[in-house]
């Protein structure tokens, strides 16, 4: 018997649990924890700590955790008194801290004390004529640093060696001028000098410093005790040692580095943290996405910036271009793995097999880390290792892939659901489909049930005669007969949006078309019918 598609694919049930593991089982968390063990083992890094961290429905933060390596080498050997990395160990976060400081900026800019189109130097008077532009060139704008379009030099390497330059220093660095490699406004080039110049902007709208309002804002009020700028703010006994990596391919190739002390470039990468600290971080952004709950999972009672403010910071601002994959046989490329772009402070990607996932990496002299979450669940990974650029990133997207192929259900997107009108829209669409203009017809007093439900578009676009046609013809094709459209109803649709919905009929034997039947409501607040398509589509 033909039947109509669910109202929409399900969303996971979330488990209200008493443990982490009814969320993660132990053979899926020791699989990932190998993950990270194999990386120590083979020298990738000297020592990593991770956790697994819950999504919007779920009442824990970390739903999983693991550690590998020991937070000091000393000639490949744990070093004396070192202890192996564990929960608690403290990190670098690196370019992590870069959210940190762009929330900071929306959050004076939702209080009406800067803008993000006005310009830099309207903040930071020393940076006025720091830009190499053009006089046809748009100044450059705070809008253009939160976002990596200010056209500024990329400046990985050279940026992470200049955390400790005073403001001084800096202005010197900004009266003799910046390099650029584009326009403002017209690309994407990552850059941690413009970071270092939002820091400055913080320190000149308030009156006092980055790290003070990034704590004041929201270290404190989240409660991320382990949090800090400063070694001494830290129980130095839990900070990981930053390791260099040297030529060789054994454990010896990790060399304890110095820390540096936090100066202007801190605002690009300058805290330290813990994945339990980072987890609260990423459950506070991502909770802003979450669907329709009075108060959702990561989301403080008096949040200290806004939902829309953290929805905007993982909306994709500018596109960075990536190369495409490699060509076939037939000598061309079959695309791109991904879409990737630049929001405020985060980085925000699109994936074949994942979807929407934002996350920000960092890289760091002695360090390397990463944090990442699907959006549509809000379940993460985070990932703190103490070793240049260890391979935090692709430890954590296989693990975020893992929990996808293993555990499905924990990243399914919420349900969707249709708005009201669109709700009755559709009751008055399917009544038409079954019935037509019959009733119309039969009595002169009565009006059709599309004189009152189509909106003005839709008799232009095809007569009711013609819809009729295509509806007989597509039954027909299928084996069905209009009793199949009984089964139709608005809650049996499936919903592609709060203004669109279809309805799949199955073909009435093995190898006969399905029926396909989307609507779409207008633009306008009554909402009425303005499509409503009956297509064949093949059986399979």
């Amino acid at each position: 018997m033909p039947a109509a598609s669910p109202a929409s694919a399900s969303a996971a049930a979330t488990p209200s649990v008493a443990s982490a593991a009814d969320i993660v089982p132990e053979h899926v968390s020791a699989e990932i924890a190998a993950l990270f063990d194999e990386a120590v083992a083979r020298h990738r890094t000297a020592g990593v700590t991770w956790a697994l961290l819950g999504g919007h429905g779920h009442s824990r933060a970390v739903l999983a955790h693991g550690a590998a390596g020991h937070r000091e080498l000393a000639d490949g050997r744990p070093a004396p008194g070192s202890a192996p990395m564990d929960r608690g160990t403290i990190s670098r976060i690196a370019s992590m801290t870069k959210s940190f400081t762009a929330a900071t900026v929306l959050a004076l800019r939702d209080e009406g004390r800067l803008r993000l189109d006005d310009p830099v130097a309207q903040y930071v008077p020393k940076a006025d004529g720091a830009f190499e532009t053009g006089p046809d060139d748009p100044e450059v704008t705070v809008g253009h640093l939160l976002t990596m379009s200010a056209g500024l030099v990329t400046d990985n390497p050279w940026g992470d060696r200049q955390e400790a330059l005073t403001r001084e220093e800096f202005a010197e660095i900004l009266r003799a001028g910046l390099g650029h490699v584009h326009r403002p406004g017209t690309g994407f080039e990552y850059s941690n000098t413009g970071y270092a110049l939002l820091g400055r902007v913080i320190d000149e709208v308030t009156g006092s410093d980055y790290t003070t309002e990034i704590r004041r804002r929201f270290l404190d009020p989240l409660g991320l005790a382990d949090t800090a700028f400063e070694a001494a703010s830290i129980d130095t006994g839990r900070l990981a040692t930053g390791h260099r990596v040297g030529d060789r391919s054994d454990a010896t190739r990790f060399e304890p580095v110095p820390l540096d002390s936090p100066g202007v470039y801190g605002a690009m990468a300058g805290l330290f943290s813990t994945v339990d600290d980072v987890a609260t971080w990423v459950r506070f952004l991502a909770a802003a996405d979450a669907p329709g709950e009075a108060t959702p999972a990561g989301e403080p009672a008096a949040p200290p910036l806004s939902a829309a403010s953290r929805r905007e910071m993982q909306q994709l601002q500018r596109h960075q271009p990536l190369a495409p994959l490699p060509a076939g046989e037939d000598g061309r490329s079959p695309g791109f793995d991904r879409v990737r772009g630049y929001g405020l402070g985060l980085v925000v990607e699109q994936f074949p097999d994942l979807g929407e996932v934002i996350s920000h990496s960092g890289g760091y002299p002695g360090y390397g880390s990463f944090m990442v979450w699907h959006r549509a669940s809000g379940v993460g990974v985070v990932a703190l290792a103490n070793s240049k650029y260890a391979p935090a990133t692709p430890l954590s997207m296989q693990a975020l892939r893992l929990l996808q192929r293993e555990l499905p259900e924990l990243l399914a997107p919420p349900r969707k659901t249709a708005s009201r009108q669109t709700l009755r829209a559709a009751a008055a669409a399917v009544d038409w489909l079954r019935t037509g203009d019959a009733a119309a017809a039969d009595a002169a007093d009565t009006t059709d049930t599309a004189d009152i439900w189509f909106a003005g578009n839709m008799d232009l676009d095809s007569t009711r005669a013609e819809r009729r046609r295509r509806l007989e013809a597509a039954l027909a094709a299928a084996g069905l007969d209009h009793s199949a459209l009984e089964l139709l109803r608005p809650d049996n649709a499936t919903v592609l949006s709060r203004a669109q919905l279809r309805w799949t009929l199955r073909g009435a034997y093995d190898g006969a078309p399905s029926v396909r039947i989307d609507l779409l409501t207008d633009p306008r607040r009554e909402a009425l019918v303005q499509s409503l398509d009956v297509t064949t589509v093949a059986a399979g």
